[in-house]
């Protein structure tokens, strides 16, 4: 029996055998896996199937059931993932950075549709119809918190509740559609669905706190600082420091605006230090560690043996 790692691959294989894609874009399309980065779903070299098989295992124990709706959910949430670094300006860094922004955007397009010629190979039509209205909500949800989230960029009044509103719509409404795929391809119940789906929506929360605080302590990485992005620990910063500190901290959010190259070793450490000394990486920790109990108490609800849950329950834990 293989593995679902050799599962998606060969699937993805297929599909792509069968898609007419030029040499070049095949090659460009079937490297990006290996050389993708570590997220919501650890442990797989498909980070996103993973998490939609572990739904899927939650519910049946048979996680190899979602193989179509973890190959799509895959692709899809691989081309959410460029758009997302092309709108930002952060790909500069990844597998597609090399790629002009018109090759980088013809990309995502093609794995969008790939993932939708992956749902429309299902057999059973309820599955096709339930897992396609995931999808589409999925996606109109992702694009309004990514559009709430530039409009933050200009306000100063952004709290915990501004915060988490946008986070649960772009980083939580994926990790929520892969869950909700996993439970709808093991035939769970509608309320099933949702509660899976609201654990994947608190996953997506969790992971977003860690990336923006591995962020911000890495400014040249990716475009928040320079940007004024409202990250968790910048808004907490923003709420809290005053006098000098605050000083400092407008100094160096100005330095990163005008020129992000010339923020250097010593301007980093001085973020480094008003990050950890002000209490911001320790309150990002703690709102963590509450979501963190949200999860735990969601998995409870599900009445099947933790067994079958333990790769869930595995992802709530990593990081404590």
């Amino acid at each position: 029996m293989k593995n679902t790692d050799e599962l998606v691959a060969a699937n993805i294989m297929s599909n792509l055998s069968e898609s007419e894609l030029s040499a070049d874009m095949l090659k460009l399309v079937t490297s990006l896996w290996d050389r993708q980065k570590t997220g919501p779903a650890r442990g797989g070299r498909f980070k996103w199937a993973n998490l939609t098989f572990a739904s899927c295992e939650a519910v049946t124990g048979e996680p190899e059931i979602a193989l179509k709706g973890a190959v799509a959910m895959e692709l899809y949430a691989l081309a959410a993932d460029i758009f997302d670094d092309i709108q930002d300006q952060d790909n500069r860094h990844s597998a597609w950075g090399k790629l002009s922004n018109p090759q980088a955007i013809n990309l995502a397009i093609c794995l969008l549709l790939l993932s939708f010629k992956t749902i429309s190979d299902m057999q059973d039509v309820k599955y096709f119809k339930e897992i396609s209205q995931v999808f589409n909500q999925t996606g109109l949800r992702a694009c309004d918190g990514q559009y709430q989230e530039h409009l933050l960029e200009c306000r100063t009044d952004v709290n915990l509740t501004d915060y988490l509103d946008i986070a649960v719509k772009k980083s939580g409404s994926l990790t929520g559609c892969a869950c909700k795929i996993g439970a709808i391809s093991g035939d769970a119940s509608t309320e099933l669905v949702e509660k899976l789906g609201e654990f994947g929506n608190i996953l997506g929360i969790i992971a977003q706190i860690e990336n923006d605080l591995c962020d911000i302590l890495n400014p040249e990485l990716k475009s928040d600082i320079a940007k004024r992005k409202k990250t968790l620990p910048l808004i907490y910063l923003m709420e809290t420091l005053q006098g000098v500190k605050a000083g400092e901290l407008e100094q160096l959010l100005k330095l990163a605006g005008r020129d992000i190259q010339k923020f250097g070793l010593r301007e980093k450490e001085k973020l480094r230090n008003i990050v950890l000394g002000e209490g911001a990486a320790h309150y990002c920790l703690v709102v963590q560690e509450m979501f963190r109990q949200k999860a735990m108490e969601l998995l409870e609800q599900i009445p099947v043996p933790d067994k079958q849950k333990g790769k869930l329950i595995n992802l709530v834990r990593e990081n404590t």
